[in-house]
């Protein structure tokens, strides 16, 4: 219009040009330059009397170049922006690197030193065990004086194992959460120029150091997905200490995509994983595209939510005591309350501590295991007691368990085994070392074969085997009573053999049918 009426105003559409083509991004210039480059200068070049050749030489070509500068110069800052973007996500990188490396570092030590403590730990104090054992039998000769060499060298061993636990143990990891999240969020702030706002609700209680971990884990990748894909400005941390669980949230004023909206990354996916390794979850809320909230759960931990199992040891051998006290006193769950080394002196320690187990080798001088377990039993019928053995026999089991023993074990036994067990006696059941559990059941058949009283209880049967006498009536498998009781399958066939042997049967068929003749089930 303004050519129209201005011939000489036909140059002042060129610094239009140049803005038309400077915000010709993504596909605009797909129309927009035609129009720019051809269309307009063609209309001016009419309406001013151009002819075909000045307007094709002077207003087409000139129009073009103004375009293709402004185009030109909308790459070039689109390129900077870019190259602060790739800078600012280089230092979240380097920070997620830098932080991923530490923490694996934590990790690994933590795994090692348990696996150290489990294995090789558990190694020494069973060969201890057993050389104390053989040397009780050997006379002060040349034999018994190699094997004091041994055993010296094994409690050695045993004394550096540890050492060497202590010191792979993260000792990072006794800092409370809450310190090291606040160590987290200073350092991503430093390095990266992100705001990042940190808010605890609760009193922080306490917790293992798989679930610290995780949760650091957790707030890591949630920083560094805020910040390189949602390119958030500013992120929001809160823990949450609930009374029945621990709840971190991560909210950011980030942009999604829509395809990153409803997928998980690999990031993502791996923090769900580490959160169901401990019964948790994880939640992502995108309501509006510009806000994303990730909650993760984890229940309290355990050891807050289950009662604590206590222990108390009874060995006359010190480092077999010294043994069995590092192998329970990794599990959170199990307390010991008292330790003693003859059968006098854990009747006196029970009647203070009133524990929930005894766990008590069954040859002691001047008292045995068993004459101790009886005289607390006598005191308090509640008590568990456990007999510990460093040999398979038969009789010594058999008599332990019918003067009341809740279990018959070997020294040898492996820690988790040991630790699985004192919660299965604690719960109410009876175990016996599986090696000789056959054969005591077997002595206890011909034991109670020719008693065949009547009555619901004239069999001595526990509620256990009664419970599990329905389930075999009903055509389960040992396997499938042993997942509905939480058991394994060996502890259910150990109760079957039990409950065989005082019913004096030898089949389940057998079982069932005497079972319901007495009108037991």
């Amino acid at each position: 219009m303004l050519a129209f009426f201005l011939h000489d105003a036909l140059w002042q559409f060129i610094p239009i040009a140049f803005v038309i083509g400077f915000y010709s991004i993504q596909r605009v210039y797909i129309w927009s330059s035609p129009l720019t480059i051809a269309v307009i200068p063609f209309i001016i070049g009419m309406v001013t009397d151009q002819t075909l050749a000045d307007t094709v030489l002077r207003l087409i070509s000139n129009y073009g170049v103004a375009f293709g500068l402004g185009y030109a110069f909308q790459l070039l800052v689109t390129n900077h922006k870019q190259g602060l973007i790739i800078r600012k996500q280089n230092s979240v990188l380097e920070q997620y690197v830098h932080q991923v490396e530490q923490l694996t570092l934590l990790e690994e030590r933590n795994r090692l030193s348990r696996e150290l403590h489990d294995t090789v730990g558990h190694t020494f104090t069973t060969m201890i065990m057993g050389m104390e054992s053989i040397r009780s039998s050997l006379a002060e000769d040349k034999v018994g004086r190699k094997l004091n060499v041994l055993l010296n060298t094994a409690r050695d061993g045993l004394k550096d194992m540890r050492k060497l636990v202590h010191q792979l143990d993260p000792s990072t990891m006794d800092l409370s959460l809450i310190q090291y999240v606040k160590q987290l969020v200073d350092k991503f702030m430093e390095s990266t120029d992100i705001s990042v706002k940190f808010r605890c609700f609760g009193d922080e209680y306490s917790l293992s150091k798989e679930v610290k971990l995780t949760i650091i884990r957790c707030i890591q990748e949630a920083l560094t997905n805020a910040v390189r894909h949602g390119r958030a400005s500013e992120i929001k941390v809160s823990l949450y200490f609930d009374s029945l669980e621990l709840r971190l949230q991560v909210e950011d004023n980030g942009v999604l995509e829509r395809e990153q909206k409803f997928e998980l990354g690999f990031g993502l996916n791996a923090m769900k994983e580490r959160l169901q390794a401990l019964q948790g979850n994880l939640s992502i809320h995108t309501d509006s595209m510009e806000e994303t909230v990730i909650i993760c759960t984890i229940p309290r931990n355990s050891e807050d939510n289950t009662e604590t199992i206590k222990v108390i040891l009874v060995d006359d051998q010190p480092s077999i005591l010294d043994g069995l006290k590092t192998t329970l006193e990794s599990h959170s769950q199990l307390q010991i309350v008292g330790i003693a080394e003859s059968g006098e002196d854990v009747i006196a320690l029970c009647s203070q501590t009133q524990p929930d187990i005894v766990l008590m080798d069954v040859n002691m001088p001047n008292m045995s295991g068993i004459e101790a377990m009886e005289a607390i039993k006598e005191k308090n019928s509640m008590i568990k007691v456990v007999i510990l053995s460093s040999f398979e026999n038969v009789d010594q089991a058999v008599e332990a368990l019918q003067k009341g023993a809740n279990g018959y074990l070997l020294k040898s036994i492996q820690p988790k085994e040991l630790i699985e067990t004192l919660h299965f006696i604690h719960r109410g059941d009876t175990v016996i070392y599986h090696e000789i559990a056959n054969q005591v059941f077997e002595d206890l058949r011909e034991r109670n074969v020719s008693d065949e009283g009547h009555g619901k209880n004239d069999y001595g049967l526990t509620s256990r085997e009664i419970e599990i006498i329905h389930y075999l009536a009903k055509g389960m498998r040992y396997k499938a009573i042993a997942a509905r009781l939480f058991l394994s399958e060996g502890t259910v066939r150990n109760y079957a053999s039990e409950m065989y042997a005082k019913l004096g049967v030898s089949n389940r068929d057998q079982a069932i049918e005497k079972c319901s003749a007495e009108g037991l089930i």
